[in-house]
């Protein structure tokens, strides 16, 4: 899909270019970037997992499943996560970096990847996210996983694949959703330098933007964003949030103490941290959480 970005609707796009740069807040973006990766590394050591998985026909197409305890005579509810990377950076080694915790507690774990601009569209994103939930569905039983027990996570982009992804009568239907710090009205995007890579048309955001499409297929979201977050981020998890609600669509919207853009992932199904606690509570896994909150 070629860029058509026209005439700006800012008078200043430099500003604009500021409120999509989420390090620009963060306190430590380059060291949150290597714990992904050293802790995603460390639980594809220690944790039984079956590695890039085909879940379509595209060669991008795969996922890391790592599964849950033995279940006897039942299989296990799972929690799958989608990364992020403004559509164009990371990738399902870097995204396994909650699979300790949330097999400790009983779940399967199952990381996703859709490619990357500029090599594929955000609408092919979508269709891979999308498609991915739906082989799970089928198949989830192959691996010991509970069709009936999905649920899912993302952040930044990841967090918007799967906003867009659940929406409509043909998404797969999940357990719960938890979105972390996205995007969910993808409009100035062809006005920002993100569009040098991922080149959405005007009329191609719009159409890939949560904000404006059906209820997700799930009965109920967490959306969270860390404190040290742009301001069009918090704007825009308060839309969307408000939006789920008019549509009716249970939601719960938080804004997390001491945390920013990339260091709030890895709180998630920690039980060590606030929002981990916050997060096990909402997929189910644990009525009680031991361990200093740090």
């Amino acid at each position: 899909m070629a860029s058509s970005r026209g005439a700006s609707p800012v008078s200043e796009p430099n500003l604009l270019d500021r409120e999509y740069m989420p390090s620009r807040l963060a306190r430590d973006p380059a060291g949150s970037l290597r714990r992904y990766r050293t802790r995603s590394d460390e639980a594809r050591a220690r944790l039984e997992v079956r590695e890039a998985v085909p879940y379509g026909s595209a060669a991008v197409e795969r996922c890391h499943v790592f599964p849950a305890a033995a279940r006897p005579g039942a299989g296990a509810p799972a929690l799958v996560f989608v990364h992020g990377g403004h559509w164009q950076e990371s990738g399902i080694d870097e995204a396994c970096f909650a699979a300790e915790h949330v097999v400790a507690y009983g779940f399967a774990y199952v990381a996703v990847s859709y490619g990357l601009a500029p090599d594929r569209t955000v609408p092919d994103m979508i269709t891979s996210v999308r498609a991915a939930l739906t082989w799970l569905a089928e198949t989830g039983p192959v691996h010991g996983i509970d069709p009936d027990r999905i649920h899912v996570a993302g952040s930044s982009a990841g967090a918007h694949l799967l906003a867009a992804a659940l929406a409509g009568p043909v998404a797969p239907r999940v357990r719960s959703a938890c979105l972390l710090s996205g995007l969910y009205d993808l409009s100035e995007i062809p006005w920002t330098s993100v569009n040098d890579a991922v080149g959405l048309s005007p009329g191609a955001a719009r159409e890939c933007s949560p904000l404006g499409m059906p209820a997700p297929r799930c009965p109920a979201v967490l959306l969270a964003a860390g404190e040290y977050e742009t301001d069009t981020y918090r704007c825009q998890q308060a839309r969307y949030g408000e939006y789920l609600a008019a549509l009716g669509v249970p939601v719960t919207t938080w804004s997390v103490p001491d945390r920013d853009h990339f260091d709030l992932p890895l709180d998630l199904a920690d039980p060590a941290t606030l929002f981990g606690r916050i997060s096990m509570q909402h997929f189910g896994m644990a009525k009680s959480f031991p361990g200093k909150e740090r």
